[in-house]
């Protein structure tokens, strides 16, 4: 039998549920669905119709390279869609069988569960009910015990590439304080973020526990960094560099091409792009008056769903925050330039789900760094051009 433990969760969680055929853009849509080899020898020899089992067996392929854990993939059919959905957007597995019989991931998406030196659980952006599930909440998420049940194996040791002081979930949600830190506005707050794990990769590289003590405990402040400036010259800047990032983004995912190639056609370039930008933030604006505390919650949510900064890779913390300034850039971007051509909520709800969907499913960390320094944004001056957006 399994064991009830506490894991820390966002205190949205226990309101969060599935909008099953309610979904205007399944989970898995675009997706092959990796599974198990005890999933994929169970989905064999389940007893169901003959409907299902046609289903089945033309959507169960083996890995090019199969292990225990990734031995098989749902993939999907030539539109993009899953071959178990039902023509009302449900699983014909779930529906015929039940929930049990599902492969592990679809038990558990959008869950992200943390089995290992700290138990955590969180929902990812990917999915439209969470983007909607904060879309109108005014205060700071919270993190809160809660008991909960898996079926999963603990997690082996996490890989430290840091020296943390055995304080690893501490800083992170010191660092998701500094980004919830209302005194400043959003763009700003970024740039405090930066400030403290700038700090905070010099006391973890010193080994220096005295002083990240004193930066966790407020002891010793961060500098306030100076407000963002959105002259015209700097936005225009700013706006190009994120269109440039953009174009290489889209190369690389079927979840944002369409929304990318939009935005790019309607914004275009020059001096055309900066007028339609404003116009296109204000009409955002109007559409949707709480974008920012929005924004907010979709950015914490991700650091701590990611367990930013530390993913188990040795770069240093600075190419974490840098790829953290993108999933910014990205969002105001894309979400601008997508819903100034179609202005509902619910497509604003799709656009960031579709982008989250690349950026907490691919390698998004490893190369959105990479880009913005070859664009140039390396640099503080840089970055508060592409963060003025």
């Amino acid at each position: 039998m399994n064991e009830m433990l506490d894991y820390l969760v966002p205190d949205y969680y226990p309101a969060f549920s599935c909008k099953m055929g309610a979904c205007r853009k399944p989970c898995c849509e675009g997706w092959p669905v990796s599974i198990t080899m005890k999933d994929y020898f169970t989905l064999l020899s389940v007893d169901c119709s003959p409907e299902l089992r046609r289903r089945l067996d033309v959507s169960l392929h083996l890995a090019e390279h199969p292990t225990q854990e990734a031995y098989a993939q749902i993939t999907p059919r030539y539109d993009g869609h899953c071959p178990l959905h039902l023509p009302d957007g449900r699983c014909a597995l779930h529906a015929e069988i039940g929930p049990h019989m599902l492969a592990a991931v679809c038990q558990l998406y959008p869950r992200g569960v943390r089995t290992g030196e700290h138990r955590e659980c969180s929902c990812a952006n990917s999915c439209e009910a969470v983007p909607e599930l904060l879309l109108h909440r005014a205060e700071p998420l919270r993190f809160i015990p809660r008991p909960l049940v898996f079926d999963l194996p603990k997690a082996p040791p996490r890989q430290h590439f840091f020296h943390t002081g055995g304080r690893e979930q501490e800083i992170r949600l010191w660092l998701i304080g500094q980004m919830q830190n209302r005194a400043y506005p959003l763009p700003q707050r970024l740039l405090l973020l930066g400030e403290s794990m700038l700090a905070l990769d010099q006391a973890l590289a010193a080994r220096d526990d005295a002083r990240l003590q004193r930066l966790l405990s407020g002891e010793e402040a961060i500098p306030a960094p100076s407000p963002v400036d959105a002259g015209h010259a700097q936005l225009l800047s700013g706006l190009a560099t994120a269109e440039q990032m953009l174009a290489i983004l889209d190369e690389r995912s079927n979840s944002i091409r369409a929304y990318g190639e939009a935005a790019l056609a309607y914004f275009g370039e020059g001096e055309a792009a900066f007028a339609r930008y404003q116009q296109a933030a204000e009409q955002f604006a109007r559409l949707i008056p709480q974008w920012k505390t929005w924004f907010e919650h979709l950015l914490v949510n991700h650091m701590f769903f990611a367990q930013f900064p530390f993913q188990d890779r040795p770069v240093p913390l600075r190419d974490e925050y840098l790829a953290l300034c993108a999933v910014y850039v990205l969002l105001r971007f894309l979400s601008l330039g997508w819903v100034a051509q179609h202005p509902s909520i619910d497509e604003a709800v799709d656009v960031v789900s579709a982008a989250f969907r690349l950026i907490d499913h691919t390698s998004f960390d490893r190369y959105a760094a990479p880009i913005l320094k070859r664009l140039g944004c390396d640099d503080w001056t840089h970055l508060r051009q592409i963060l003025c957006l």
